[in-house]
């Protein structure tokens, strides 16, 4: 088959990515835009085999001392199991890059290395034989990032496959217990989802930024946000969990006032039938739960004052919609309010909205990759039910060997300087 590497119109790389079964939002024409909005040089990148395209690639440009970076982001999007295409593909990529001054390059194919359960025991075999194929084209590589970063995509990520979920029924099934015990109390709180316009990305990134801190993690900028919400458009979803103290406050009443009546109903058993201890329990579970409402209006009242407002944001998070998969990327929770589980209500109903538009998969990104219990994010979202999942990392080369010798030679000079 007669192979042609060219540039591709966006229309041209747009129908191909959304079509592709390694497509990812990292790849997508959307995601394109949003780097050249924030100064990025970008190219996209493609193979046609007569006249149709075969493989493509977001490539972005980043400039260093002596040259410059190209970079390829959970892509080349092709048929790995195609060695002639994907050959072709990186000794054109090489050629490419070495003809716009290119340094050297790298690349993070969306090609899995392992699956984990939630344990981090191994489901099936690893793909070492993807990494020994890339080595064999000239590329190095490089090791494993230790731990969680937002610097760059994530080495390991958590999914949730969705292909046999149909209704909320059946999702909410498929989670562990206790997400289902967190479900079930968060509903009792009265909290609402409330997705948000652009004028309230400030309010968002303030969230986002609180939790980095207490997390000790960069947080994106605003102008991050703005422009995702600028680009992605009806494929982003920023989403608040809220509560209204008032509201809340007022169905806690209610709810007292019932189990009031109903005191009052036993309280009369009681006089009645003083020797009969059913009723005297019965009073007992009843005034317990009467003294845990009156507990929540007593917290929530101090938590309105201290708040200086009817109704706070709990939680609140971005999920970026594709063709392959529902993404979970930023969020934030405020540590006064954790004890409402605003989170789980947004996950859940996040979940839904991927099974009701059809996806397969759910993807809830990044996570450190230690199952020891130190990796508080995993421990939320294996409470979902599903797989870790490694990818094959980064492969790096050198396109001007010479340049990139004395370019690390510097690097180390000054690192020791």
């Amino acid at each position: 088959m007669l192979y042609k590497f060219t540039e591709l119109t966006k229309e041209e790389y747009t129908e191909f990515e959304k079509q592709s079964s390694v497509g990812t939002f990292l790849q997508s024409g959307e995601q394109a835009e949003l780097l050249q909005k924030r100064g990025y040089k970008i190219w996209l990148l493609g193979i046609k085999a007569d006249d149709k395209v075969v493989a493509a690639a977001l490539v972005m440009r980043e400039k260093v001392h002596m040259g410059y970076i190209f970079s390829i982001d959970r892509g080349p999007l092709l048929d790995f199991e195609n060695h002639e295409l994907l050959a072709f593909f990186m000794y054109n990529f090489v050629k490419f890059s070495r003809e716009n001054k290119g340094l050297y390059i790298e690349v993070r194919p969306n090609v899995t290395l392992k699956m984990t359960n939630n344990h981090g025991d191994l489901l099936g075999e690893e793909n070492t034989v993807f990494i020994e194929e890339m080595k064999k084209l000239g590329f190095t590589h490089l090791p494993f990032v230790d731990g969680f970063t937002t610097a760059g995509s994530p080495e390991w990520e958590y999914i949730k496959d969705l292909s046999e979920l149909t209704d909320e029924k059946s999702v909410r099934a498929s989670y562990n217990k206790k997400a289902q015990y967190y479900l079930k109390k968060n509903a009792q709180f009265g909290i609402r989802l409330r997705q948000l316009t652009r004028d309230d990305l400030p309010d968002f990134k303030e969230l986002t930024q609180k939790t980095a801190d207490r997390l000790h993690y960069k947080d994106k900028n605003l102008n991050f946000y703005q422009t995702v919400y600028d680009v992605y458009g009806d494929d982003a979803t920023f989403v608040f969990a809220e509560l209204n103290f008032d509201n809340y406050i007022k169905e806690e009443n209610e709810k007292i006032s019932e189990l009031d009546a109903k005191l009052a109903k036993i309280n009369q058993k009681i006089e009645k039938y003083p020797t009969n201890d059913k009723f005297k329990r019965q009073y007992a579970e009843f005034d317990d739960q009467k003294n845990q409402h009156s507990k929540r209006i007593l917290k929530a009242e101090q938590q309105k004052e201290a708040a200086g407002k009817s109704t706070v944001v709990v939680a609140g998070a971005l999920f970026i919609q594709q063709p392959q998969e529902m993404n979970y990327l930023y969020s934030g929770t405020y540590e006064e309010y954790m004890d409402y589980y605003g989170p789980y209500q947004i996950q859940d109903v996040m979940i839904n909205k991927a099974v009701q538009a059809r996806l397969k998969r759910y993807n809830f990104y990044g996570i450190a990759g230690k199952f020891d219990g130190s990796d508080g994010v995993l421990g939320f979202k294996t409470t979902f039910e599903g797989q870790a999942r490694q990818l094959v990392g980064n492969f790096m080369m050198p396109v001007n060997p010479f340049k990139y010798g004395v370019y690390r030679l510097l690097k180390k000079m000054m690192s020791r300087a």
